[in-house]
């Protein structure tokens, strides 16, 4: 096989597969807050994410045949940590989402293990960045004895013009993050069953 020809079929297998640029998903800290009229729930909670899942590195689709890559646990957990800190008056991270000493130091009373999946795409075959994003934020939420008390979710979806993420190229994944932890956190402090 000649040189040229090789050239040619490597340079054709990265053009179909495309590569995948880093970007973070974590939102914009001063857009997560309680409203002041809303009280927080009367209650110490613990987080729990599992090392296993704190570093997995996520691969979606991004525009012009390009993935983007990111660590959504790992960004978002400081977030989770803010918009749980909203809704409850006290919480803890967790090295286990059962049998943690802290459940009883603390005097937790319910223990959250957050869940999440995410999308992406852009229609753009020029650039690589998502102009949409989505983020399912999905809580299992337990009580001390690690008995299962309910789940939450919420979606959120993000979108971004070539005109704006050009000097952030996570800005899509950013404002869909922001939009599920925000949609979660008005649906905790709305659930009466967290409040008894």
């Amino acid at each position: 096989m000649s040189f040229i020809k090789l050239c040619g079929i490597v340079a054709a297998a990265v053009i179909v597969t495309g590569c995948a640029h880093p970007i973070t998903i974590n939102p914009d800290f001063s857009k997560l807050e309680r409203d002041a009229t809303q009280q927080p729930i009367n209650k110490s909670v613990g987080y729990f994410i599992a090392p296993s899942v704190r570093d997995l590195p996520v691969e979606t689709p991004g525009g012009g045949g390009d993935k983007v890559t990111y660590l959504p646990y790992r960004d978002l957990e400081p977030a989770i940590y803010k918009m749980l800190s909203n809704v409850f008056t006290g919480v803890t991270r967790l090295t286990a989402a059962s049998g943690d000493p802290a459940i009883q130091k603390n005097n937790l009373v319910l223990v959250v293990t957050p869940k999440l999946t995410t999308t992406s795409s852009s229609p753009s075959p020029l650039t690589w960045p998502p102009t949409v994003f989505g983020v399912e934020l999905s809580l299992d939420v337990a009580d001390a004895a690690g008995k299962p008390v309910m789940t939450y979710k919420s979606v959120g979806e993000g979108k971004a013009e070539f005109s704006e993420f050009k000097v952030d190229f996570g800005l899509s994944a950013r404002r869909a993050s922001q939009d599920a932890l925000l949609k979660m956190q008005k649906t905790l402090l709305a659930a009466p069953e967290l409040r008894k």
